[in-house]
């Protein structure tokens, strides 16, 4: 902490120059022109020869993006959507139409219904996407989302030209090919307070919502970072994230591009392309790389792949956020590799950057760090009259964050309720304690605390005694309906390749290793995986779904051969479902009926029950 204060009593904008991120790459460009930027993996194999630029190429490449963009009526603050994969072209495309007006990155495994949604929230003007050739999956997508947004001037083709009739479709390759690299064409806004992107959080289910991040924002998060893991021009990063995701476009982007360094994309599905998890010592090895990370599933992966031999003694560290580190994953990837891990802590609204574990400082397992330099982490509660008050040092509460890095609100104000403190704190919606020495430990968050009986019952402290067991992979725990307690802790696990187990064995060693009686866990439930967002990181709403799923067949079970389960699906949230049922005579579905309803009624997931005639 003390070298985070020394930092601080220079002159932010000494430290900190740069009003746009055009001139954060005008920069790099300028100190390090011939130095390689980016390497981009056409796919996992080590054969298939990469697209690479230098600092100035990429420059170049940004500028012409830029400038194709601004053609079609986006300079000033005009929306770019971007839907592809981590193509050759891609990067140059976000920081373009950054550079140009606003862009916008989109996550391209959302449905179609999603996309349009988006495109129309944020009022796009243009979208880049890729075609055919190069994704024949998505375009099939973007051929039902174009006729559903009628804002769009144009759709730029990555790829070749596309096999659609539609005078708004242009081949992107021709058109940006054209463009000048050396200059821009249109005259760029030059304000830190500019919007440079937006981003959307969530996603699953319903239409995200869209967090605008100023240049600002994403240049302090940048050099936050930087300055955390003390980066430097001679880095070499491995980036598996996707660039809809600030993991990817910050954490090991920006962060290692600002300072002149290298970044690796790891092929255009990064680390869910599994044959880039099983080479990804080799990878370390032939790019010499000094930096890695993926979410905590990744990690986990990661650490299951023999090194063999590879020669990895260039990494000094490899990092992991997005999701709470389970201990045992951290300390398993630790002694499998040799390589330190450290934690990190931030969400779209911070552009990833509200705490980490300094590379030079004091590591320490179960916290995600120090808060990023020129900013603050709070911990608080609100009051029965709803005022935040600070907590005191080592007590848990709701963690707060502000900084430069911190966004100002939602493109949809609607969505700002709550979401923010009087004095414009942001609440993360996790929960934590720091100690005396100013590190952040999360707890788990609060809208997946499990409770029973009015007793709240932290998931986590389930999940790091079921990942102590040597076949358990990774696990996650939720809350099953309960009509007496509310919620019962149930939880769910994959396990490591090559293990199986006995779910009874498995349960009790789970229950003998918790302290506490209500939080062990009633049932237990395995899984070939769990299930997990484009990023990796596991999808809780997934597994309540599953939960109240389970719970409905306990209940119909109970109900004996009178009746027949037909079908039954359950709501992405795990708050509502239908269930069709068959029973053998007229008397039988009477009497079942009414037992069941009111075995359901306590229930707060609503249930709507179907009979179909036998």
């Amino acid at each position: 902490m003390a070298d985070i204060e020394r930092l601080e009593q220079r002159p932010y904008d000494e430290l900190v120059p740069a009003r746009t991120m055009y001139e954060v790459f005008q920069a790099t460009a300028s100190l390090y022109g011939d130095r390689t930027a980016l390497t981009m993996l056409r796919s996992a194999s080590l054969d298939d020869p990469p697209t690479t630029y230098t600092h100035a190429q990429l420059l170049a490449e940004i500028t012409r993006a830029a400038n194709m963009l601004a053609q079609f009526g986006i300079a000033g603050d005009g929306v770019t959507a971007i839907l592809a994969r981590t193509h050759a072209k891609v990067p140059a495309l976000i920081w373009g139409a950054e550079t140009a007006g606003t862009a916008s990155c989109i996550n391209y495994l959302l449905a179609p219904d999603v996309i349009a949604a988006l495109l129309d929230a944020e009022r796009a003007r243009v979208l880049v996407c890729a075609g055919p050739t190069l994704d024949a999956e998505l375009w099939a997508k973007v051929r039902d989302v174009i006729p559903r947004v009628a804002g769009l001037h144009a759709v730029l083709v990555l790829g070749g030209q596309a096999d659609l009739d539609d005078p708004r479709v242009h081949d992107l390759d021709a058109i940006m090919d054209r463009q000048p690299g050396d200059r821009l064409c249109f005259d760029a806004v030059a304000e830190r307070s500019a919007i440079a992107a937006l981003f959307h959080t969530g996603g699953t289910t319903g239409v995200p919502k869209l967090v605008p991040q100023t240049h600002l924002n994403q240049i302090h998060a940048a050099w936050s970072l930087a300055q955390m893991f003390d980066l430097t021009e001679q880095d070499v990063a491995l980036n598996g994230f996707p660039l809809f995701h600030v993991g990817g476009t910050s954490t090991i982007g920006m962060s290692v591009l600002a300072t002149g360094g290298h970044v690796v994309m790891l092929s255009p599905a990064g680390l869910r392309d599994p044959m880039i998890v099983n080479n990804i010592w080799r990878l370390v090895e032939r790019y010499r790389a000094t930096f890695i990370g993926g979410v905590p599933t990744s990690i986990g992966a990661m650490s299951d792949v023999p090194i063999d031999g590879s020669d990895v003694s260039t990494v000094r560290f490899a990092f992991t956020g997005g999701a709470a580190l389970p201990s045992a994953v951290g300390q398993r990837f630790e002694q499998r590799t040799g390589i330190p891990l450290l934690e990190q802590y931030g969400m779209t609204e911070s552009v990833a950057a509200i705490a980490a574990t300094p590379l030079h400082g004091r590591h320490v397992r179960g916290s995600v760090g120090l808060r990023a330099p020129f900013s603050a982490i709070d911990i608080m509660q609100r009051g029965p009259d709803g005022q935040w008050s600070a907590c005191p040092v080592g007590a848990v509460g709701s963690v707060v964050a502000r900084g430069p890095q911190i966004v100002h609100g939602y493109l949809n104000a609607d969505h700002n309720r709550g979401a923010f403190t009087p004095d414009g704190g942001l609440i993360t919606g996790d929960l934590g304690r720091l100690d005396e020495a100013g590190y952040l430990y999360l707890t788990g968050r609060e809208k997946d605390l499990i409770i029973r009986s009015g007793h709240n019952i932290d998931p986590q402290a389930i999940e790091e005694v079921a990942n102590q067991h040597p076949a358990v992979a990774v696990s996650a725990a939720v809350g099953m309906p309960d009509a007496y307690a509310g919620e019962l802790p149930v939880i769910f696990v994959a396990l490591a390749p090559g293990h199986s187990v006995d779910t009874a064995e498995l349960q009790k060693f789970i229950g003998d290793r918790i302290p506490e009686p209500p939080a062990k866990p009633r049932h237990l439930f395995v899984l070939d995986a769990i299930p997990v967002t484009g990023v990796g990181k596991i999808y809780k709403p997934a597994l309540r779904d599953m939960a109240l799923v389970y719970k409905l067949r306990m209940e119909i079970a109970e109900l004996g051969q009178a009746v027949e389960l037909v079908d039954i699906a359950a709501s992405k949230d795990g708050t509502e479902a239908a269930v069709k049922l068959k029973a053998v005579s007229r008397e039988a579905r009477s009497r079942c009926d009414t037992r069941l309803k009111a075995a359901l009624a306590p229930l707060r997931s609503t249930v709507k029950v179907e009979w179909v005639e036998a």
